[in-house]
């Protein structure tokens, strides 16, 4: 992601962080100041009741303070602030990290092979929902207790119920990455050269990259479950046969997304066999019996090939020259076509 966008990103997120201005949705605010109110102004009715009067307003005011902490512990619970919430944290600032704008998937979420559901515009409504219900002037203090009309309805107020953890996040699965879609969004170009290369690579990334791990256990469990055999994320991590078995699958995966074109057929040749060579040096590999081979080069040089050795120990130009080769039509293709020069 784009460095600026996201620091730009992040700052319009700190700018929605209330949590220093106030200690209670907006709703729970005016029904306490709405409380207070009414208990102020019906002290000289408690007064007048003499020590029952005493009694009930010591009941009512500590039933307010007791609300108050209620909603104070509601608010920073589920609005959280924007220096301690974490993309993934189940409050309206962890929501924001995660949903407003362009956002990243969680990296807890990625590596876990999910996903939030919700957008940006359902945390915005769950937000007003909080603030809703409630009508503004309703509150009354009765001898049965205090009462405020919620959702249209009259209601004891120990009775209103507020939403559940309004913020957190609807996880959903991600679509399996199988190995070779892995390797093809994440591998560099350098482990992307051979089959080998990038089958090292991702066995470097099953052993430390929680996204890779995840997905190679995910990928697992559905090619097993096509054969009839279902599977658990639990037994599989519990079980290091299952875990080898993952694993392989997914480098072998991995392996299939390098696709090695075919090696051009030899020709027999008056002194052997030959080759054409799509090469940046070498235009022909030919054999020329006796266990002898050579390049013809673009400048029409002849070098010696030395075919039947590894390709690291080769001497130049056979060593740039088949590094090449064998990038292109896989590991050990050099010694193939020698092979398949020698009996054209």
């Amino acid at each position: 992601m784009n460095e600026v966008y996201e620091k730009k990103r992040r700052e319009l997120i700190k700018s929605m962080d209330m949590s220093d201005s106030q200690t209670m949705f907006q709703m729970h605010e005016a029904m306490s100041a709405e409380w207070a109110t009414a208990l102020a102004d019906k002290i000289d009715h408690f007064a007048d009741m003499g020590n029952n009067g005493v009694v009930m307003f010591g009941q009512v005011a500590s039933q307010l303070a007791q609300f108050i902490d209620q909603k104070e512990k509601f608010f920073k619970e589920n609005f959280g602030s924007f220096e301690s919430a974490t993309a993934s944290s189940p409050t309206f600032m962890g929501a924001m990290l995660r949903s407003f704008g362009n956002a990243p998937n969680p990296p807890e979420f990625e590596a876990q092979g999910v996903k939030d559901a919700k957008g940006q515009i359902d945390y915005e409504n769950a937000l007003q929902s909080v603030n809703l219900g409630y009508t503004y002037g309703s509150l009354t203090i009765e001898p049965e207790g205090v009462f405020v009309v919620f959702k249209g309805l009259p209601s004891n107020i120990v009775e209103v119920q507020d939403p559940e953890m309004p913020f957190a996040p609807q996880l959903v699965e991600l679509p399996i990455i199988t190995g070779d879609q892995f390797a093809k969004e994440k591998a560099p170009e350098s482990a992307m050269t051979s089959k080998e290369a990038i089958k090292t690579w991702t066995a470097g990334q099953l052993e430390k990259n929680p996204q890779a791990i995840n997905n190679s256990v995910r990928a697992y469990i559905a090619a097993q479950s096509q054969s009839g055999k279902k599977l658990t994320l639990e037994e599989v991590a519990a079980d290091p046969q299952h875990m080898k078995a993952a694993t392989e699958m997914y480098i072998n995966q991995a392996a299939s997304a390098i696709s090695m074109e075919e090696m051009p057929e030899p020709t027999k040749t008056d002194a052997g066999a030959s080759v054409y060579m799509d090469d940046e040096e070498a235009v022909e590999l030919s054999f020329m019996g006796g266990g002898k081979f050579e390049f013809t080069m673009k400048d029409g040089g002849k070098v010696p090939a030395q075919i039947f050795r590894k390709v690291e120990d080769m001497d130049s130009p056979s060593k740039t020259i088949f590094s090449r080769f064998e990038a292109r039509y896989g590991s050990g293709s050099a010694r193939k076509m020698g092979m398949a020069l020698g009996k054209a």
